[in-house]
């Protein structure tokens, strides 16, 4: 393939259409990982917002590959769109490979970017650790004891999606918590009894 044809992909990346840009990006996930990447991590702080959403679907196709590029985008910007946009890919990337190990500088970004001066980025953060699934349900919890219960009900609800032996574990030990803000505490008491029903369900 040419650079002409890669351009070609960036135009239809361009399009209205999501279908359009869904053939762009999975041809250059295909043939051109290398070349199409750092175009797509320079798109991320594009103005133009249907643009800079393709770009981040792109980037959540390109598996192991690109764990690396959106690292350095997230610790090299100032821009609170721009890191956003960095840890919603890494939600594509966890939501297109289940089970896709995250490097400890992904996983890095993402613990950091729970601490974000922006609301967007650390809310997106947590979306992005229950996508990740196993891996983060040690920090998922952490953040459920944390001082900031908007985040800790996020990560509980992220934590209920999760389908690992640990989570309960993890769910019944916060209960005991006489800490935990009580708005938290709520949303865990319903989470705990979606996962019992869940059980009933599968056992029967």
């Amino acid at each position: 393939m040419s650079n002409q044809e890669l351009d070609k992909l960036f135009e239809d990346l361009e399009h209205p259409n999501p279908y359009i840009q869904t053939q762009a990006f999975t041809a250059m996930a295909g043939h051109w990982q290398e070349e199409a990447t750092p175009r797509l991590i320079a798109l991320l702080s594009q103005p133009n917002v249907g643009l800079r959403r393709a770009s981040v679907r792109a980037l959540g196709s390109f598996g192991e590959a690109a764990m690396q590029p959106i690292a350095d985008c997230f610790r090299t910007t100032d821009d609170a769109t721009v890191r956003a946009s960095c840890v919603k890919a890494y939600a594509q990337l966890a939501s297109n490979y289940p089970g896709l190990p995250f490097s400890e500088g992904a996983m890095a970004v993402l613990r950091d970017g729970l601490g974000d001066d922006s609301p967007v980025v650390a809310v997106a953060s947590v979306m992005a650790l229950g996508q990740v699934g196993e891996q983060a349900v040690d920090l998922l919890l952490e953040v459920s004891r944390g001082d900031n219960p908007a985040q800790g009900v996020a990560a509980i609800n992220a934590l209920a999606e999760i389908n690992d032996p640990s989570v309960e574990a993890g769910f019944n030990t916060l209960l005991q918590e006489e800490s935990l803000d009580s708005y938290v505490k709520e949303t865990l008491t319903s989470a705990v009894m979606r996962l019992k029903d869940l059980k009933a369900r599968q056992a029967s």
